[in-house]
């Protein structure tokens, strides 16, 4: 992830010089300070083969451990979705863990 301290530089200069650029030079030095920070953390992220594996893994795992009938949100699920469920479950957990979401995201089993 970019380091803060480093983005909150670039905005307070930024700020200082602002009142004297023109709207298309501050336009083109805000697009420079979010592709600098951008390119750190990389806007694309490659899935391997390993990662697959883990993601199917995980979803075996999740399945043989999940209680049947399931229901999401009261909803009662076929065993055919329950699959579903658990490859979705290890997909988010995936992403958890490579900190690619930025909320952490639970389904509601609640009856």
């Amino acid at each position: 992830m970019s380091d803060p301290v480093a983005i909150e530089k670039d905005l307070r200069e930024y700020l200082e010089k602002e009142p004297n650029l023109s709207r298309q030079d501050r336009l083109a030095y805000l697009q420079t300070i979010f592709h600098k920070h951008l390119e750190i953390n990389k806007l694309e992220h490659n899935i391997t083969s390993k990662d697959l594996f883990l993601i199917f893994s995980d979803a075996r795992t999740h399945y043989t451990k999940m209680r049947t009938p399931v229901r999401v949100s009261k909803k009662e699920l076929d065993p055919t979705e329950s699959v579903h469920m658990a490859v979705l479950e290890a997909f988010l957990l995936y992403l958890g863990r490579t900190k690619l979401l930025r909320k952490l995201v639970k389904f509601d089993y609640r009856d």
